[in-house]
């Protein structure tokens, strides 16, 4: 049966026909779909799956694996960035193995399009040594769970798939099975201590050598099932290239449409290659070119003398592929001599004004931080953020640095301690604070770092697609104020009102309170997302705003600080609403303007 899906639909419907019943991730683009869609499917065809959203990544992927353990058929889904922080129970998994199937699915960002690394998450398969499937479109995307499930059954070994976000955001006709009758394994977890509870260094150095013998054995099976049969379909000519994932693509099609004598040898599974055999293949060929995004992770398990790639210069090191680099690299190894057919015009960047990244209209994180600014002055502060919408405040020069997931509270930690004469301010939302940044609380409580944390809690992953966060599931048991709370200090809660002089009279009492303080002063803002219908239609007044022309003296307050996508400079030099922009918050009329040139728009008038 043929359907047209997504790259992310096609690996949730994968899932569902390889019999994976238990699913649990981290949102991060380009995986938060996969997730998604396998929840919209379990429920539309009435399952008895699980699937749940985590606090992290290496709780999503140890729920999902001791399901594995047991028997059962499970996945952990995230974004690459997300890998790093489940990499623990990646690595001491490997070694382990499980008895049911362990799929491990890690989207990756060739081009930082999303992502703060460019990282390859088949380099960390190599790294685990675990084997890893690298699709180059959905209907591949598909058919690599299925076989995924197979593999790590056969081998007992926790396996990757590994799409790009030009796999997992295309859509394509997808060969699907049709009427699958879902039918998960039972779970049987057998007690045996030697394996699931190895202790270093007896039975994990067993486990070490047994992990071994499966890259071995996976390595033959790579070359059996995938490799040599795509080599006996070889024609032999002058130029070899060896390629996985959309990468392979990209090189197919240019050596296509420009008729050059080369020919493409596409690895699924890039890892663990039959690196012998290749070897040998490659002393066939007059050249043999590596193009693959963005780490050279083939290039690195193999060693003929006549390879070109990442390592000799002839292939580009950093983002993602096209076709114009592809002919760039071929120019290089002298199989292509005319001008790139591929090269775009040059871009004249004068002709379309420049945009920074903002915050929506009417986003409660745009008032605090202009808030926060107005009160800790940028010459005697250090603004330091995290992941998520609010990284957007450097727009307002509401943030001098951020690192990766919860690291904002760490951070604020070592940036008191060596500049103790600041004031340093810490903001991050309340997925990324019980994501990881709890830890980095208490760590600062333990040793008394002083600094202002806020946690900006709107309640939701707002960035990813507005997925659900803890308490916003289960806000009985679960609340960021309690939690700061039990860590044994006080947590000062401001519920958010779109009135500029309330946030920043609250922002006043944190600078008092600070002043006495030897402990991290945290306050939680209770928020909404303008895009949660749920919340943002009850809690936003829905008032339009003008600007009276008459007050407005051209201070730029609200221009360059403020930064309200609506907000710009009209042909009279005076600043105008944008009605088709305003969300109708009214947050700038009181305490934003210095001339209350801010008012209520007349919509009598304007019809």
């Amino acid at each position: 049966m043929k359907q047209i899906l997504m790259g992310n639909e096609a690996i949730a419907l994968g899932l569902i026909h390889a019999d994976v019943d238990v699913v649990s991730g981290y949102p991060g683009t380009p995986s938060s779909e996969i997730l998604t869609n396998y929840q919209k499917l379990k429920d539309k065809l009435n399952l008895t799956a699980y699937a749940e959203w985590a606090t992290n990544e290496k709780v999503g992927y140890e729920v999902a694996y001791a399901n594995a353990m047991s028997g059962k058929n499970s996945c952990a889904t995230m974004k690459q960035v997300g890998l790093n922080v489940a990499s623990d129970a990646l690595m001491s998994s490997a070694y382990i193995g499980n008895i049911g199937a362990m799929l491990l699915i890690s989207a990756d960002d060739p081009g930082f399009y999303s992502s703060q690394t460019e990282q390859d998450s088949r380099t960390f398969a190599k790294f685990a040594r675990i084997p890893v499937l690298d699709p180059a479109s959905p209907q591949e995307a598909y058919d690599f769970v299925k076989l995924g499930v197979e593999i790590s059954r056969k081998f007992e070994s926790p396996f990757m798939l590994r799409p790009v976000m030009r796999v997992g955001h295309a859509r394509g006709i997808c060969e699907v099975e049709e009427n699958h009758e879902f039918n998960p394994p039972k779970a049987n977890f057998i007690k045996n201590t030697n394996r699931w509870a190895g202790v270093p260094p007896g039975p994990r150095s067993v486990q070490g050598g047994e992990l071994l013998n499966k890259v071995e054995q996976i390595r033959d099976y790579n070359l059996q099932t995938f490799i040599s049969p795509k080599i006996a379909e070889l024609k032999g000519a002058k130029t070899l290239c060896i390629s996985s994932g959309v990468a392979s693509t990209y090189v197919r099609e240019a050596i296509e449409e420009n008729k050059l004598d080369a020919e493409v040898l596409k690895l699924d599974m890039p890892y663990p290659l039959p690196y012998h055999k290749l070897n040998e293949l490659c002393k066939s060929y007059e050249q043999v070119i590596i193009f693959e995004e963005p780490y050279p992770c083939i290039e690195e398990q193999l060693n003929a003398p006549n390879l070109l790639g990442k390592f000799s210069g002839h292939v580009h090191q950093i983002h993602e592929f096209s076709k114009e680099k592809v002919i760039e690299s071929f120019k290089k190894a002298r199989l292509f001599n005319d001008s790139n057919p591929y090269q775009a015009s040059k871009f004249n960047a004068h002709s379309i004004a420049s945009r920074p990244p903002t915050l929506c209209p009417g986003c409660p994180h745009r008032d605090v931080f202009y808030a926060m600014t107005r009160t800790f002055r940028s010459k005697n502060s250090i603004y330091v953020s995290d992941i998520g919408c609010y990284t957007l405040g450097l727009n307002q020069n509401a943030i001098d640095s951020f690192l990766c997931m919860g690291a904002s509270v760490s951070m604020a930690s070592g940036f008191s301690l060596a500049h103790p004469e600041k004031t340093v301010i810490s903001t991050i939302g309340d997925s990324t604070f019980l994501h990881s940044g709890v830890t980095g609380l208490i760590n600062a409580i333990y040793q008394k770092h002083k600094f202002i944390l806020l946690i900006m809690d709107n309640s939701i992953a707002a960035m990813t697609g507005r997925q659900t966060t803890p308490e916003r599931s289960n806000p009985e048991n679960i609340d960021i104020k309690r939690i700061v709370e039990g860590c044994g200090i006080t947590c000062h809660e401001y519920v958010y009102k779109p009135d500029m002089n309330k946030t920043l009279d609250f922002m006043k009492e944190l600078k008092e309170i600070y002043k006495t303080s030897d402990m991290p002063i945290v306050a939680v803002i209770r928020e909404f997302c303008v895009l949660d219908k749920e919340r943002s239609n009850k809690l936003l007044p829905h008032k339009l705003v003008s600007v009276d022309s008459d007050k407005c003296v051209e201070c730029d307050t609200c221009i360059s600080k403020y930064k309200c996508p609506p907000m710009s400079y009209g042909e009279n030099h005076k600043v105008e609403i944008d009605p088709f922009l305003c969300a109708g918050c009214a947050a700038c009329i009181d305490g934003l303007c210095p001339t209350d040139a801010f008012v209520l728009a007349d919509l009598g008038e304007e019809k």
